[in-house]
């Protein structure tokens, strides 16, 4: 009855508002961000589902190998780990903005899981395959994760470097890639972009044969860097004060040339650190990227360089089955088998037979190199983290 007196007093303008504010704002309702987040594991069974259905009546080693063959055409198969970039687009909603009709700090990290979980299927699916789950925040896993039968992929820390505000309405892109990876922590990196278009590349040139200053825009872009790096000393006052080397990498991020190679405009940088565990155990990063596919060749000699093949560009889909992805076929066939061999069961192998060694032994002056700003180098003075972040930017 209450209600009723409510809804007749109140205005028909105001209940059309309030309609319409809770339909613009359906981006927060509840269950749609887990609808967001798993939807790339619904499509995966469902995908997988459809291939035991088109199997239904053929044999059992058939569906057997119709699967198998579903996985691998899914794993990244003799993929450079440092030269693979993925893709997930998405737009800035009413919900994700500020009072500034900005994408608000705090919806990073919504957008972020979305694409976490997307690269997780894309790039360590025999994780999940093995029983495997995905920690999205949190140094410390609920201690039900720990129980045998379970290899996680955890995220203890993220780092975020704004540069520039996305303006609310607008599409993004979120481009992922490897960082680095040390014998605990791997590292991936998630650059927020507006992609480069044709037209807009189109009007920059013909402006510029037009005119060699260019007008002033009609809303002026914003870039809010982040808090200054803290070379590991304090002022009298509290206040850490930034090294030189910092000030340069956030002037570098801040100025117009923040761009990506191909010209988009980059908006935030984020590293976040992960690690894989299997149980307890924390399991090798370059085990589990060479057990999902992951390959880089031995560099080419002058005296080699004429009888090898060439190698396939970081933009094809198809590479060349790497010479250890053979041995792993007993593992990917059996999950069980898969899980203990992360969980401990490699320790076991012979110097000869540790096939993960070998698999990535063509990147590691590079992936020496990368690690750098994510760990630091005796009294280097770099900690990591932000400093990682902007050593890349």
């Amino acid at each position: 009855m209450l209600l009723e007196n409510v809804l007749y007093v109140v205005p028909a303008a105001l209940k059309y508002f309030v309609v319409l504010l809770f339909l613009l704002n359906a981006g927060s309702w509840p269950l749609i961000w887990h609808l967001r987040v798993f939807s790339c594991i619904i499509e995966e069974m469902l995908a997988r589902r459809l291939v035991q259905l088109r199997h239904v009546f053929s044999g059992r080693q058939v569906r057997a190998t119709a699967l198998e063959a579903h996985f691998d055409a899914r794993m990244p198969v003799g993929v450079h780990p440092f030269r693979r970039v993925w893709t997930y687009s998405d737009w800035v909603r009413l919900d994700d903005s500020d009072f500034n009709l900005h994408m608000s700090n705090s919806s990073y990290a919504k957008a972020l899981d979305s694409a976490r979980f997307r690269l997780a299927l894309a790039t360590f699916p025999n994780i999940l395959r093995c029983g495997g789950r995905i920690a999205l925040a949190g140094t410390s896993p609920h201690p039900l994760l720990y129980r045998e039968g379970f290899t996680s992929l955890y995220l203890p820390a993220t780092h975020y470097h704004f540069i520039r505000e996305i303006p609310m309405l607008s599409r993004y892109e979120m481009r992922t890639s490897i960082g680095a990876w040390d014998e605990k922590w791997i590292w991936v990196i998630t650059r927020f972009v507006k992609p480069h278009s044709k037209t807009s590349a189109t009007a920059s040139t013909s402006g510029k044969s037009q005119s060699k200053t260019p007008p002033d825009p009609l809303f002026p872009a914003l870039a809010t860097p982040a808090t200054p790096l803290s070379s590991g000393t304090s002022t009298p006052s509290g206040i850490a004060g930034p090294d030189a080397i910092s000030q340069a990498l956030l002037a570098r991020a801040v100025r117009d040339a923040a761009r990506e190679p191909d010209g988009a405009l980059l908006y935030t940088t984020v590293v976040s650190q992960l690690c894989f565990k299997a149980g307890r155990l924390t399991v090798p990063p370059a085990l589990v990227l060479a057990a999902n596919g992951f390959y880089v060749p031995p560099p080419i000699t002058s005296t080699s360089s004429s009888s090898a093949s060439p190698r396939a560009s970081p933009s094809s889909q198809t590479h060349p089955a790497p010479p250890h992805w053979p041995r792993t076929a007993a593992l990917r066939a059996s999950p069980r088998a898969l899980h203990a061999f992360f969980a401990g069961g490699w320790r076991a192998a012979p110097d000869g037979e540790r096939w993960w060694e070998g698999a990535l032994a063509g990147c590691e002056v590079e992936r020496r190199a990368r690690v750098v700003p994510f760990v630091g180098t005796g009294d280097s003075g770099i900690k990591g983290g932000m400093e990682g972040v902007r050593a890349l930017v």
